[in-house]
């Protein structure tokens, strides 16, 4: 049985998106630059003695930030490398890990290293550090993946594997929503913070942009926390099952979104919101409510159901893209103002990225595969698994489309890196869709709402009813 542990082809493909994350690092920290490529020769030698004294340098709590942003940056690395190096045989795993984190090491210290050789960029040792620690962090991850999914995989366990899932995506979550993790730790942040909070209590999110725009952000907010509500409905004794009610998810979503406004004010960065605690809940109780919808309902036949209803889902996504985005609008500018006005730098790959804090490029990333992730899962409704390299090239279509647009609507501007990411993410959502649908079908046997009722004839001539099964209160 699959055991979890990688096959040696997937070890690969591995080795092969490391490779791709180290130069995409690479080309990140030396050749995009405040002013594009700037590479000053100086003698190796030379830069090696300054590279051999790298300080370490105090920050203030406006550098907490960006040194949260460099350490979430090596966690995938950190994953991917400890993978294409992960044995099957169990004695070989620590010298794997320890290898992957010697290869970790070197590909930081090198880009270090080469960052000296492409002025403004700056060498310090805190950076060193939060990156070590985000790859650290990685192997770790994959560690404890193995270990979790192995014995899923191994029981072929689809519903424990799905519940797996559930808690990743809620800790992704709860992380994405508290970043950059700058969190107030002395008096003066704490006292900031203070004097922010009366601004929250009626504020809701997007700021400054028009109302149909921020009812989709509030909208997409709220849906972000549909698996949550997925997760709460689980009880575990000896499996999983669907058996929480609504009203208790509805409290425990309440008391975690209201935790999570709690921590979040605490961050100097972040602009939270109380609002957010009424969407966010309403988002929690319909994933509650879905799930246990979908657990009643005979998979082929739902399937049946959805693949007619795509050319019907087509239109509503197309139309939520288009607002999200503000292109929809009667005020253009012309080509000849597109021209003077245009940045050249922006057409440089990763460059908007690098402009803006790690957090905001992390967000605008996930921003961008939310939004063309759907495509994926459309395709996969209407033409099964032979749709991934067409749902690809259509959401990187549609991105480039509405990237381009925004070149034309005052005040806006594109952001060609979205094209890349809306297509590989549109990949990911058709090639992650059997694997979530099998899960789906798999909670069917599962669900604890399932009730018979068989009438036996009792003594007397009398009719009674019994029920099999468990009966579950909402």
């Amino acid at each position: 049985m699959n055991s979890g542990i990688p096959a040696l082809s997937s070890r690969w493909q591995l080795a092969g998106l490391a490779l791709l994350y180290a130069a995409v690092m690479l080309y990140s920290s030396t050749v995009v630059g405040p002013a594009g490529m700037n590479f000053v020769y100086r003698p190796p030698a030379e830069a090696l003695w300054t590279f051999l004294a790298t300080p370490y340098v105090e920050h203030g709590s406006d550098q907490r930030a960006d040194w949260i942003g460099n350490l979430m940056m090596l966690v995938p690395f950190g994953f991917i490398t400890t993978g294409a190096l992960w044995p099957r045989r169990t004695l070989l795993r620590v010298p794997a890990a320890v290898a992957a984190m010697v290869v970790c090491v070197a590909v930081i210290l090198a880009i270090k290293y080469l960052q000296l050789f492409f002025p403004p960029r700056t060498v310090t040792l805190n950076y060193i550090m939060a990156q070590t620690a985000g790859a650290l962090t990685g192997c770790c991850g994959w560690a404890t993946w193995q270990a979790r999914v192995g014995r899923l995989m191994v029981r072929r366990d689809l519903v424990g594997a799905f519940v797996l899932a559930l808690w990743l995506y809620s800790g992704a979550l709860v992380l994405f929503t508290l970043m950059p993790l700058d969190f107030a730790l002395n008096a003066d942040d704490l006292r900031t913070q203070l004097l922010r909070f009366p601004s929250t209590l009626w504020a809701i999110p997007g700021s400054g942009r028009p109302p149909q725009v921020r009812a989709v952000l509030v909208f997409m907010a709220g849906a972000a926390f549909i698996p949550v509500g997925m997760l709460l409905t689980f009880t575990r004794q000896g499996v999983y099952r669907v058996r929480r009610g609504l009203p208790t998810v509805t409290i425990i979503g309440l008391l975690v979104t209201t935790g999570l406004y709690a921590v979040s004010s605490l961050v100097l960065s972040a602009f939270p919101v109380a609002p957010s605690i009424l969407y966010r809940t309403l988002g929690i109780v319909a994933g509650a409510a879905a799930l246990r919808w979908l657990v009643r309902q005979d998979a082929d036949a739902l399937r049946r159901w959805l693949r007619r209803a795509v050319p019907f889902l087509v239109a509503p996504y197309l139309l939520g893209v288009l607002v999200v985005n503000q292109v929809i609008s009667r005020h253009w500018i012309s080509w000849q103002e597109v021209m003077a006005q245009g940045y050249p730098l922006g057409l440089l790959p990763l460059f908007d990225y690098y402009i803006v804090t790690k957090a905001e490029a992390a967000k605008n990333i996930v921003g961008h595969v939310v939004l063309y992730m759907p495509v994926g899962a459309l395709f996969w409704m209407r033409y099964g698994e032979g749709g991934a390299g067409r749902a690809g090239v259509t959401a990187a279509l549609l991105s480039l489309c509405v990237e381009v647009a925004r070149y034309f609507r005052p005040g806006l501007e594109g952001d060609l890196n979205a094209v890349v990411v809306g297509g590989v993410a549109a990949v990911l959502g058709a090639k992650l869709m059997p694997a979530i649908w099998e899960m789906f079908a798999a909670l069917a046997g599962r669900s604890g709402p399932s009730v018979v009722r068989r009438w036996d004839k009792g003594s007397g001539g009398r009719a009674s009813m019994r029920a099999l099964g468990d009966i579950e209160q909402f």
